[in-house]
């Protein structure tokens, strides 16, 4: 079997990292063969391209696929795909994020790929947008939903956002909890260094979120309610871990 996983970009967050894990663990598979195609890898966030790098023609740059829109460029990302496929004559093409999502899923089909498959790590549409952005961006999912056989989702609530979009029908949908690797955690400790190298007193109650700083990570809730639990709670400090293209502005406001 012949498996194909298409990806924006792989810089260090959630889907990327579900996405080198599923990719990594079907090379480990006996008779199955896998590629891993993704656009440069762009951003303050870091890079997950060193550990698909290290195994031979796992992982397959397209040059072309960026995360703006840029039709141009997306028509060329678009070809690029369909020959890469024609080439692989993968079984399944397995897309991830929005734009590598649509693209990949229009040039799968164009290349005559038998089954396509779509995880959806995270909406592509959306109230975060504005009403021009969220109506194109339906539209695009529901055009690439009839070049789909099947939806993974993370969570039920980016199931019934889709639905409600009219995208699908609840039997395309099956739903998979994202995996992660718990080795680090298992040896963590409550650390006195740890807590002055941060600066931390050791009575300090330290509430932690780790997350990519950006819009939709659920940051401006924690600093909505920061004021008023720092009036309960003298001793309380915020411990934000990650980095994106927000973290000056979060700094501000911190």
């Amino acid at each position: 079997m012949r498996v194909a996983h298409v990806i924006t970009r792989l810089i260090v967050g959630g889907a990327q990292e579900n996405t080198v894990s599923t990719v990594l663990g079907l090379h480990q598979k006996n008779n199955v063969t896998v590629r891993l195609y993704s656009g440069p890898t762009t951003g303050p966030e870091g890079s997950l391209e060193s550990s698909v790098q290290q195994v031979d023609g796992l992982f397959h740059v397209i040059p072309l696929l960026i995360r703006p829109v840029h039709p141009v460029r997306d028509y060329l990302a678009y070809r690029h795909l369909i020959r890469e496929f024609r080439t692989f004559q993968p079984d399944i093409v397995h897309t991830h994020s929005g734009k590598a999502g649509l693209i990949g899923r229009l040039a799968a089909r164009r290349a005559g790929v038998p089954v396509v498959i779509h995880s959806i790590h995270g909406p592509s549409f959306g109230p975060f947008q504005g009403w021009l952005s969220n109506t194109l961006f339906s539209e695009a999912e529901r055009i690439a939903a009839t070049r789909t056989d099947h939806f993974i989702t993370v969570a039920n609530a980016m199931r019934d956002q889709y639905l409600n979009a009219g995208i699908g029908t609840e039997k395309d949908y099956t739903q998979i909890f994202s995996g992660f690797d718990l080795e680090p955690f298992l040896a963590s400790e409550n650390s006195t260094h740890q807590r002055e190298k941060l600066g931390l007193q050791k009575d300090d109650f330290v509430v932690g979120k780790i997350a990519r700083l950006f819009e939709l990570k659920g940051h401006e809730n924690l600093f909505a309610i920061a004021p008023s639990l720092a009036k309960q709670i003298p001793n309380i400090r915020f411990l934000l871990v990650g980095n994106g293209v927000w973290r000056e502005k979060y700094e501000r406001l911190a």
